[in-house]
């Protein structure tokens, strides 16, 4: 059989997938960072380092089940609660 489309390429994989930094999107990156400096840096409180681990490895279980998962996440926590008519 002949390809009648000559426009036809393979896609690489690394093309399709999104850019990660740690495994997990760069939003909750920055969220994780934003709440250390805070936390760590700004208030003194040293203890928050662990939740803020976990909260690493969760994103990034999440992410690795989907990569939109987080994203997911932020846009329904930063949703306004008004609905218009």
């Amino acid at each position: 059989m002949v390809n009648m489309n000559p426009f036809l390429q393979p896609v690489h994989r690394s093309l399709l997938q999104r850019e990660m930094l740690g495994g997990i999107p760069q939003a909750g990156l920055l969220l994780l960072v934003f709440l250390g400096v805070i936390f760590i840096y700004g208030l003194r409180i040293n203890f928050m380092l662990i939740p803020i681990i976990l909260l690493y490895f969760i994103m990034r279980r999440l992410t690795k089940a989907d990569q939109w998962c987080i994203d997911i996440i932020l846009d329904n926590v930063m949703q306004k609660e008004t609905l218009i008519p």
